[in-house]
Order: C-alpha cells, then sequence, then structure tokens
C-alpha cells in the first residue's frame, strides 16, 4: 500500500511539473515593419511601432486636404484632423496589421528624410492622442 501511494505522489509530482513546463508564458512577438521606399524605415520604424502599440489600425497622411488630410483608423472608429501646426504635409501611408506594419510615402528620398521624420514624430503622436481620447470616450459607460 505504502508503495502505491509513493508511485502516485512522485508520479503527480512528475505530472505537475510537466503542467507547469507547458503553461509557461511564451516570448513576445516581434512586430514586423515593412518600408517601401529604401530608407524609410530608418525615418518611421520607431514611430510605427508605438502606432501599433496603442491599436491604431491605419494612418493616412495626405498634404491640402484641409481638416480631412490625415485619416487615422482606430479601434473605436475613424478620426480625421488637420496638420499639426509648424509641420511640413508630406503624403504617407502606414498600414497595421496585427504584428506586420508596412509604410508607403510614394514622394520620400534622401533630401526630404527630414520633412518626413518631422511630419512622423508629430503626426503619429497626435494619432495615438486622438485615438485615446476616442476609446476613453466610447469607453465611457
Amino acid at each position: 500500500m505504502h508503495k502505491l501511494a509513493a508511485v502516485v505522489l512522485i508520479g503527480a509530482a512528475l505530472g505537475a511539473s510537466v503542467i507547469h513546463a507547458q503553461t509557461a508564458p511564451a516570448g513576445g512577438t516581434t512586430p514586423s515593419i515593412k518600408a517601401v521606399q529604401p530608407g524609410l524605415f530608418e525615418v518611421a520604424g520607431p514611430r510605427v511601432s508605438e502606432a501599433q502599440a496603442a491599436g491604431i489600425i491605419k494612418i493616412v497622411a495626405v498634404p491640402d486636404k484641409g481638416g480631412k488630410s490625415i485619416y487615422v483608423e482606430s479601434p473605436w472608429g475613424p478620426i480625421y484632423t488637420d496638420w499639426p501646426k509648424d509641420v511640413k504635409p508630406v503624403a504617407f501611408t502606414i498600414e497595421l496589421k496585427g504584428t506586420a506594419a508596412e509604410i508607403s510615402a510614394p514622394g520620400f528620398n534622401d533630401g526630404n528624410k527630414g520633412d518626413y521624420k518631422a511630419a512622423l514624430d508629430a503626426v503619429i503622436p497626435m494619432a495615438i492622442s486622438k485615438a485615446q481620447a476616442q476609446k476613453t470616450g466610447k469607453t465611457k459607460y
């Protein structure tokens, strides 16, 4: 009888360690960011990761459309806004799908890299802020 209890106890201990090994948390996933134009990733990569972490789905920025120059798609609905002051408007699109992102800026080149960096540094935090405000407004009740 004692042998049976010892076997059951050992089996339970081994089974518990197997269960714990199987339920250990998996490592985090690394986002994949694809920049269509060469050099664009270096300018936009870190900001795109911020947008991705905030749940943004898409950002489309075009010059000269007034209050609808920047379109942001968030899980809580669409957002339309104008360019931030003192930022040169440049065209770009960022599409975020799960852990993948694609950045496209047809007019991007080495000569206007600074304009794109300034635009992304201004637009993405603004988009995140507006999406968070939208989320707060929709989940308030």
